[in-house]
């Protein structure tokens, strides 16, 4: 009989205990918990049709992938003779991309400088010759998901010391579209109204003076893989002024792109650019041809 009380009494008290052990635990779990406490979050990545009960509340995050690529390219090159120049040549070509909203920003550099003799004191000394830098930046809104249609804004500075222009400015915006495209090749051409800017440089005649201008922008991409390493891309552009008599400016942009290694490959490129008023005894048509060593991103 006196043997049963202790195991009666342990029967008794062992719910208890474990009561006891429970409690002290959930009180341990809320410390640390307070103690790490994490804010609220304010959105959640729905992964099922029908979300945990804790989440219905919660909107569900925009989670749109994100994407920067592009491309640094430079260039020189020396000449040493009778007439000895160096010329010199950087590039930036980025491409940002998010959701249906996809921006292109280019930015290029050239200068030229040449050896020459002066009349009076017969001594060579060197002085800049060609020289000019442009960037341009242009946003496409794609209509539909995987559509071809899109809508564009697009805006160009350059400015150039042997063209005629101090410098030379345009906004424009639009409608594009992808006519083409396949796993090697595609093909893209746009048009929208715009405005042009014209700083005129000065001359002996008159003054520097600004001429400005609505336009309409034309554009088109080509670009093909010949081979595995091997590119051709094709950009043309027109800047078309709706009046008689006002300057419109035209370029040409062919180029072949060849991989040497994964990020490092070589470029050559051939430019030309066409103004249909220049003032002076300035060529309107200017050509640029250039070999570069490009760095993709």
């Amino acid at each position: 009989m006196n043997k049963k009380i202790p195991i009666s009494l342990l029967a008794l008290f062992s719910p208890l205990l474990a009561a006891e052990q429970s409690s002290n635990a959930e009180a341990i779990d809320a410390i640390v918990d307070a103690l790490n406490k994490k804010d609220q979050p304010e959105c959640y990545h729905f992964t099922d049709e029908v979300p945990p009960e804790e989440f219905i509340g919660f909107p569900e995050c925009d989670l749109t992938p994100s994407k920067l690529t592009g491309s640094v390219e430079v260039g020189a090159f020396f000449n040493t003779s009778d007439n000895d120049y160096f010329i010199a040549k950087a590039r930036s070509d980025l491409n940002h991309e998010v959701g249906k909203l996809r921006t292109n920003w280019i930015l290029d550099v050239f200068g030229r400088k040449s050896e020459v003799e002066d009349d009076v004191t017969g001594k060579k000394r060197y002085e800049t010759t060609d020289q000019k830098w442009l960037t341009s930046l242009q946003s496409n809104y794609t209509l539909e998901e995987g559509g071809r249609n899109y809508l564009f804004g697009y805006g160009s500075y350059e400015a150039d010391r042997f063209n005629g222009f101090d410098y030379q400015a345009a906004v424009a915006a639009g409608w594009g579209r992808r006519w083409y495209e396949t796993d090697i090749a595609y093909f893209d051409a746009e048009i929208g109204p715009g405005f042009k800017v014209d700083e005129i440089a000065e001359t002996d005649d008159h003054n520097n003076r600004t001429e400005t201008s609505t336009i309409v922008r034309t554009a088109a991409t080509y670009e093909r893989r010949i081979y595995q390493t091997m590119e051709f891309k094709q950009t043309l552009s027109a800047e078309i002024a709706t009046k008689t008599g006002e300057n419109s400016k035209l370029k040409s942009v062919s180029s072949v792109t060849t991989k040497l290694i994964e990020s490092l490959a070589l470029k050559f490129a051939f430019t030309v650019d066409h103004n249909t008023n220049v003032d002076g005894d300035i060529e309107k048509t200017r050509t640029e041809t250039s070999l570069t060593l490009v760095y993709s991103i």
